[in-house]
């Protein structure tokens, strides 16, 4: 405990200068380094100085430690998956955000804040957090800083910028020995998430193995779910479907039984993908539509939800204007375009085909490209390229061809 900071802290609450605080304990000179943490006073004149402001140091102490053990909780329970008990924890820390300034928890305090946003989604909190966060990291101890910028590269993530999320990951491989054990399997999950949506299946498996065996250590059951989840997701890009199917089988089961109602919904939606790839549309329908009338509308995840089932209608010939209306309609065209320009793409495969062609090589190719849309990218290069090999305009051809086999068309 930072006690002259405690001190300082109980000065100020009382609108009392130094000179009137240290009045008949000590100089002010001495108090003024005893505030700055610079001099550890005897604990008589501690206790007298906190006395004279109505505080007892031993309760301090205990409120100390209560306060570390609430805090030790709340990281916990970042690091377990418990958001519902996370977010009631941030709120009892939160009525005591001044006091916990004055001490050598805010560090941590400050880090797990900066992740509670991020789970929660709030853009605005989190944003605001990182800026603090710049300006607190010259007090970061090592573990610190690796901490802020693993905690920078779920920042990144969340904003859908998945390569400068990424890239913290690559620059924190050289430093994971600094950081406590436990940590391990966050890093090794983030680390193959980032690589799959960069379509590195066999590197992303790789690490999303190592999260496994690593929550599977620390018996953390609901992270150990996400980190199959993202294994299953592996296999079945790499069409290993046995494996993914049976990964599928056993996550289906146990986010039911642990009640994981987001990461059941989840796991159903991802194994439609499995389900297309073997042909079997008729039970991927079935799941989306089921999905789709049970998840919140004006979520990311109805859009997505919606946008799968509206692929698996038009794959099988079905008539899908219904949901090409609905995904426009629920899709702001600038917080959604993803979705918005699938709504698009979808609408004019109705009509005219080169106008659908016009719009993939002039919208749909360059967003994808520039915001790291790497599946994506590949598809749509995929198909421009067919088209130009038909009408033998070779250099077209041979460009998209190109991206559609180096990285989504990062061409160095």
């Amino acid at each position: 405990m930072n006690v002259g900071s405690i001190i300082k802290y109980y000065r100020s609450k009382n609108n009392l200068t130094q000179s009137q605080l240290a009045d008949g304990i000590c100089s002010i000179s001495h108090l003024s380094k005893i505030e700055s943490n610079a001099y550890l006073p005897h604990e008589s004149t501690i206790k007298a100085l906190l006395l004279k402001m109505g505080v007892q140091l031993n309760k301090e102490l205990e409120k100390h430690k209560r306060l570390e053990k609430l805090l030790g909780r709340f990281v916990d329970c970042s690091l377990h998956y418990d958001l519902e008990t996370m977010r009631n924890l941030y709120q009892q820390l939160e009525v005591e955000n001044d006091y916990i300034q004055s001490t050598g928890l805010v560090n941590q305090y400050e880090l797990y804040k900066f992740r509670f946003y991020i789970y929660d989604n709030d853009r605005v909190k989190a944003e605001r957090q990182k800026k603090l966060l710049e300006r607190m990291k010259a007090s970061f101890l090592a573990a610190e800083l690796w901490v802020h910028q693993f905690f920078q590269s779920l920042y990144f993530s969340m904003l859908g910028d998945n390569s400068r999320s990424l890239e913290f990951l690559n620059n924190l491989d050289s430093g994971i020995q600094s950081i406590p054990q436990k940590f391990e399997g966050e890093f090794y999950y983030q680390k193959a998430r980032m690589l799959v949506l960069a379509d590195r299946y066999e590197l992303s498996a790789h690490y999303a193995e190592l999260a496994v065996r690593s929550f599977q250590l620390h018996h953390n059951y609901i992270r150990l779910l996400h980190a199959q989840m993202l294994l299953a997701i592996n296999y079945t890009r790499r069409n290993l479907l046995v494996q993914a199917e049976s990964i599928y089988e056993v996550l289906i089961r146990n986010t039911h039984l642990t009640k994981q109602m987001e990461l059941h919904n989840q796991t159903l939606y991802n194994y439609t993908e499995l389900l297309k790839i073997k042909g079997e549309h008729g039970e991927a329908l079935e799941i989306l539509h089921a999905l789709k009338d049970k998840i919140t509308p004006d979520s990311y995840f109805y859009k997505a939800v919606l946008l799968s089932l509206l692929e698996a209608m038009v794959e099988t010939g079905q008539n899908a204007t219904l949901l090409i209306e609905e995904l426009k309609a629920i899709s702001n065209p600038l917080k959604d375009k993803y979705f918005h320009i699938y709504a698009n793409y979808f609408d004019k495969r109705n009509f005219s085909q080169p106008d659908l062609l016009t719009y993939s090589e002039e919208k749909m190719f360059p967003f994808f490209r520039k915001h790291g849309y790497i599946k994506e990218t590949k598809t749509i290069a995929a198909e421009l390229a067919a088209y130009y090999q038909k009408q033998e305009d070779w250099e077209k051809a041979y460009f998209y061809q190109s991206c559609r086999e180096e990285n989504g068309g990062e061409l160095k």
